[in-house]
């Protein structure tokens, strides 16, 4: 896995769901890192790049780390807990409505195969565009 997959998987499970990297999403990169084979030095690196895991592996790290922030649950995007995470997140009020916005245009978004790994890569193609497209910032110091 490089190092842009990790940070993609990163920032995904950022502006859905860490309030800073609170221990709840340190435990779930660590867990998925040691499940999917993935280099510390790799996460650490990994932060100015942006795109889309190609790779089987890239692509269930990122499942697997928005599967135990509840973001993906039993193969679907789970909106309410996307929600409830944003409210964690995004302090102010603007960014807050574009990160919601997101969650529900994103909300629908189905895997070609219906496995969770490509679930979630749909999910993080969704999240970039419109996170693009709405500008939506994320605190500096929450990533």
């Amino acid at each position: 896995m490089n190092r842009i997959e990790i940070v993609v998987a990163l920032i995904l499970a950022c502006i859905f769901s860490c309030n800073g990297l609170s221990p709840e999403i340190k435990v779930a990169v660590d867990e998925c890192k040691n499940q999917h084979n993935i280099d510390s030095d790799q996460i650490k690196t990994a932060f100015d790049k942006k795109k889309i895991p190609e790779t089987a592996n890239g692509k269930c790290f990122m499942s697997c780390v928005m599967e135990k922030m509840g973001v993906l649950k039993d193969g679907k995007v789970d909106l309410d807990r996307i929600l409830e995470l944003n409210r964690k997140k995004f302090k102010d009020p603007e960014n807050l409505g574009k990160a919601d916005e997101i969650a529900n245009r994103c909300a629908n978004v189905e895997s070609p195969d219906n496995k969770e790994c490509s679930l979630a890569t749909e999910l993080a193609k969704c999240a970039l565009k419109n996170a693009f497209e709405l500008k939506l910032e994320v605190p500096k110091d929450e990533i």
